[in-house]
């Protein structure tokens, strides 16, 4: 097993997702596919890397060979037409997206690159600087966002006053991160989940100041 399998196996535990859940987020991939990428007896694709990273929460490049010799021959082309080397270059059809602080498992992954046409697919006219990535722990809003999701949030709405009525927001209250759909009523905002067993959690209008609105949901991955 080399280190790119060693490290989608790793992930995999990490997370505690399951073949069959990788294998059911990718089209034409079955469950042998994604055991033979855990066991190293199969390499995963470059094409596949981005979606089943976002699912992980680590970079491509970290568990596919091929999408690591792809982003290094890409580096490489732009360096020698710029004149120079530069680790800030993006891939061609690429974009780069930081890490929302204080969600998911961002530690040493501050930065992903994602396909250009996927995210702006996602993001509608949402200016891509304003956007930040995070990872849905939670099951609240299954099945419209899977647990483990990567979610694409505008930081820009970040005020009370930005929020809209059942709109889907990263925020903390009480310090705890959460993706949901937010009420606004009179006398208090919901928090709810997708499913009809979420817990929904009601905050009176005077405690308010115990939430943080870290951005609005644009899309999810």
């Amino acid at each position: 097993m080399d280190k790119y399998a060693q490290a989608f196996a790793d992930a995999m535990n990490e997370t505690g997702m399951r073949n069959t859940t990788v294998a059911a987020q990718l089209e034409g991939i079955g469950y042998n596919n994604v055991s033979q990428w855990r066991t190293g007896r199969r390499p995963i694709p470059a094409d596949h890397a981005p979606a089943i990273a976002a699912l992980l929460d680590v970079p491509p490049e970290r568990i596919s060979k091929a999408y690591a010799r792809r982003m290094h021959a890409e580096s490489a082309r732009m360096a020698m037409a710029s004149g120079g080397p530069d680790r800030g270059i993006v891939p061609i059809e690429h974009v780069a997206i930081q890490h929302l602080p204080g969600f998911g498992r961002g530690d040493g992954c501050e930065r992903i690159l994602l396909p250009e046409f996927i995210v702006r697919r996602e993001l509608g006219p949402t200016p891509i600087e304003n956007v930040r990535w995070a990872v849905q722990l939670s099951r609240a809003m299954e099945p419209e966002i899977k647990r483990f999701a990567l979610v694409l949030v505008d930081t820009s709405i970040s005020r009370h006053e930005d929020v809209v009525d059942g709109g889907i927001y990263a925020y903390t209250l009480w310090g705890r991160p959460d993706i949901r759909r937010l009420l606004v009523r009179r006398d208090a905002w919901c928090l709810v989940g997708q499913g009809g067993g979420s817990e929904r959690i009601d905050v009176s209008t005077t405690d308010l100041s115990n939430i943080r609105i870290h951005g609005a949901v644009t899309g999810w991955l």
